[in-house]
């Protein structure tokens, strides 16, 4: 059928000039659920000025991550690289690629067993200031964890009073993306009109904190082994390299990627666990049959195969990168249904993970559902918890390991039960977290501690 004779995808009639960004503000995650469930897998909506589409058809949306002609949306690569600076999260085309090229070697399978050492270490160290029975904020606990380890892994010392500053500049700052970037639909302005002067201040902070440690680390000629040290010496086909400004764009790139969303899989992990006890036990006579008081290695990973599972569920849940978008430079087609250039393609992993059609009883904790057999009925496009195509995760592997360590660890030293004090409700901002603290009480395992027998897990 020729292109002019298809028709434009259905959807709820909108606002003038706001279109439907009201109700995608007060809850992004059931407006996207709802339009989905009435209209079908491909949507028409508009965010203020904005037309866009709603693709929840995995055949799709695999098509769209594979396919060069869809970039990131004008308005999310402003809005991160407002935030991170001019990297692979606001970078397209041939300057991506050359980036991710000079990268990739950070991210090899050896450079990840020497990364588990840092995990492991940053992980029990938490844990040995722990106290038998006293209640803890699980979330901050997790930001704290995920950033020295991410920090440590990045410049391969304690940063320490720098890193406590980093760290209080994002939680300043990421609050401000999502409804900055959907606020730039409305209103076509500078992006960094929007944030507040506070998040402007937090901003300007981060890069120049960064800066400053590029410039030293440069200085001193030092190659530490550490991510930054391979980003200063990458070369090149031709020889040429990244420069500073590239240099602090991908290291905060990373300290980005590499702290909130691992931190936040962690806690919906405990929430999760902690909400079906019978996995719990299993998962800790799992990890304490497999390590006994020993702290766990690189080489103990591929039999923690239930702690894999957890984490890989985990994610189809509570997905981190919870929302994508592309816009298409060319007319085309989707799903029997015409799409002017212009157009902004949105998916979400909320949906499509959720989606009955591709998991069983969805909102159940289920990690059988990650068993081999069981995974590969799975369609290519309904699970990406780490993005697809050109622009899937260059950090997933560090992720999943770094997620994995640390559920290892936390499961063999401790019983962690919940305490909530607050009704447990996700917070969609750029990642997915939790909107109010998560308490728990742990109570440390004794040696002879014991548990139900081989539950088939």
């Amino acid at each position: 059928m020729d292109k002019s004779e298809l028709s434009l995808p259905p959807g709820p009639r909108a606002l003038p000039w706001l279109g439907h960004l009201p109700a995608f503000l007060a809850d992004p995650l059931a407006f996207l659920t709802k339009l989905q469930r009435d209209y079908g897998d491909v949507v028409a909506f508009r965010v203020g000025l904005q037309p866009s589409i709603l693709i929840s058809d995995p055949a799709l949306i695999d098509r769209v991550v594979r396919d060069r002609t869809f970039e990131r949306t004008q308005s999310t690569r402003k809005a991160l690289g407002t935030l991170a600076g001019i990297g692979l999260l606001s970078l397209e085309g041939s300057q991506h690629l050359r980036h991710r090229r000079l990268m990739a070697p950070a991210f090899h399978r050896e450079r990840i067993k020497r990364y588990v050492d840092i995990m492991a270490h940053e992980t029990y160290r938490m844990l040995e200031s722990w106290q038998s029975g006293q209640e803890r904020d699980l979330r901050e606990a997790m930001m704290r964890l995920t950033f020295s380890i991410v920090s440590r892994s990045l410049f391969n010392t304690d940063t320490g009073h720098e890193a406590e500053r980093v760290d209080a500049a994002l939680q300043t700052a990421m609050p401000w993306i999502m409804p900055t970037t959907m606020l730039s639909r409305l209103v076509r302005i500078e992006q960094g009109v929007y944030y507040g002067k506070r998040a402007r201040a937090a901003i300007a902070e981060l890069h120049q904190i960064v800066r400053d440690i590029v410039r030293e680390r440069r200085a001193s000629g030092e190659d530490r082994g550490d991510l930054l040290s391979m980003l200063i010496s990458a070369r090149d086909e031709d020889g040429s390299a990244l420069t500073d400004q590239d240099i602090g764009a991908e290291t905060l790139t990373m300290l980005l990627a590499g702290h909130d969303t691992t931190a936040h899989t962690m806690t919906w992990a405990w929430y999760l666990l902690t909400q079906n006890p019978t996995l719990l036990d299993a998962l800790t006579q799992e990890v304490r049959g497999t390590l006994g008081e020993r702290e766990v290695g690189f080489d103990d990973l591929p039999r923690l195969t239930l702690t894999d599972r957890v984490v890989r569920e985990t994610l189809r849940l509570y997905p981190p990168a919870w929302f994508a978008d592309r816009v298409n430079a060319q007319d085309t087609e989707l799903g029997g249904f015409h799409v002017p250039a212009g157009t902004e393609v949105v998916w979400s992993t909320w949906v499509t993970q959720r989606d009955p059609r591709w998991f069983a009883n969805p909102v159940r904790f289920d990690p059988e559902r990650f068993r081999a057999e069981r995974a590969q009925s799975v369609p290519e496009g309904a699970y990406l918890p780490f993005g697809g195509g050109v622009h899937m995760c260059i950090g997933n592997t560090f992720a999943l390991t770094e997620a994995r360590v640390i559920l290892a660890a936390m499961a063999q030293r401790f019983d962690i039960r919940a305490t909530p004090h607050f009704p447990v409700r996700p917070r969609p901002m750029v990642t997915l977290g939790m909107q109010h603290p998560f308490a728990v009480v742990p109570t440390r395992h004794t040696r002879a501690s014991t548990f139900p027998s081989a539950l088939s897990l």
